[in-house]
């Protein structure tokens, strides 16, 4: 039985991390053994909700903390690599969100002192385990030579701290950029070469970082591919977002919407869509744990992260530079 920590609920995905340790802590597989966070409020109101065994407001001493066996960290960007590295030294395995970190050295430091100590580390590519993208992946030989990739990552803007570049390092590019890069990197088993990016006017006004974007890019054997990275659905949209893609091939073609699986319910909270597909996060956990305790690779490894990461300094490289650029430049 794996004993989790998780490192802070700023990130929205906490909760539902938080919740899939708990339902697996009833079939046995897992114990919710402490909460971490730095913000006072949000620690309390976790862990009255969530109930671990133990809650921490000092990070040294979660490290020194011999029952906990893994950690899930969940907090702003740039506090990844802060979280992470103590982690690491003290010998317990870790699953960072997404994107892995917000800066190059930061990702390469985390993954090389992994590997140097000999821990588990997996990022936090929730997509990997859906169970429809999944059936890509087992299908996609099908049709042959893939041509070309069309993608989007929409989403409602999250803002709080997702809207600082000082902790999120970026907007919609540096939030949703790196999970639709991944799925490309995974299903055609090639990396990226190029990209050149773009931002419209942000959607919403007085912003710090963009709302709204496009990154058009090359693979390594120069197939083309986009991915729309917006967070342009409205803030009273039923739904919050997708995940779509489509894949053409030289023998068909593969169309991916993985979250399209709604209800729509109204209610006193108003009208909003439920979403009642597979449980990804909870998959995706699950299959930490068999990491964990088979001695295996991560389905999605920090490199994964590592690698998406550097499709998104390319893009804000390209809009800084006004023109194409290759992942190598990103790359020390």
């Amino acid at each position: 039985m794996i004993r989790f920590a998780i490192i802070s609920f700023a990130h929205m995905h906490a909760y539902s991390y938080a919740r899939a340790v708990k339902e697996l802590e009833r079939e046995g597989r897992a114990v919710l053994e402490a909460i971490y966070d730095d913000d006072h409020d949000r620690l309390r109101k976790t862990s009255e909700i969530y109930r671990p065994r133990k809650i921490y407001n000092d990070l040294e001493k979660l490290a020194d903390d011999k029952d906990v066996d893994a950690v899930i960290i969940t907090s702003e960007n740039t506090k990844h690599k802060k979280h992470a590295i103590p982690m690491i030294m003290s010998g317990k395995h870790v699953l960072v969100e997404k994107p892995i970190a917000t800066r190059y050295v930061d990702a390469l430091e985390m993954v090389e002192e992994a590997k140097r100590v000999g821990v588990k580390f997996q990022t936090a590519f929730v997509m990997r385990y859906h169970d429809a993208s999944v059936f890509v992946k087992r299908r996609i030989k099908e049709i042959g030579r893939v041509i070309s990739i069309t993608s989007t990552n929409h989403g409602k803007n999250p803002m709080s701290w997702f809207v600082d570049p000082e902790l999120s390092g970026g907007g919609a590019l540096m939030d949703h950029i790196v999970h639709v890069a991944d799925l490309i990197r995974w299903y055609t088993e090639k990396e990226f070469k190029e990209v050149i990016a773009f931002v419209g006017k942000n959607i919403i006004k007085d912003l710090m970082v963009e709302d709204n974007g496009l990154v058009i890019g090359r693979l390594e054997d120069d197939t083309p591919v986009s991915i729309d990275c917006s967070w342009s659905r409205p803030s009273k949209w039923p739904v919050w977002g997708d995940v779509y893609m489509h894949i053409l091939g030289e023998r068909g073609a593969i169309v991916l919407n993985a979250f399209n699986q709604n209800i729509y319910l109204s209610d006193e909270e108003g009208f909003r869509g439920v979403y009642y597909g597979p449980d990804a996060d909870k998959n995706m956990i699950e299959s930490f744990i068999n990491v964990i305790e088979r001695d295996e690779e991560p389905l999605a490894s920090g490199l994964d992260g590592l690698r998406a990461l550097e499709v998104v300094l390319a893009a804000y490289r390209s809009l800084e530079l006004k023109r194409p650029v290759k992942i190598s430049e990103i790359r020390i």
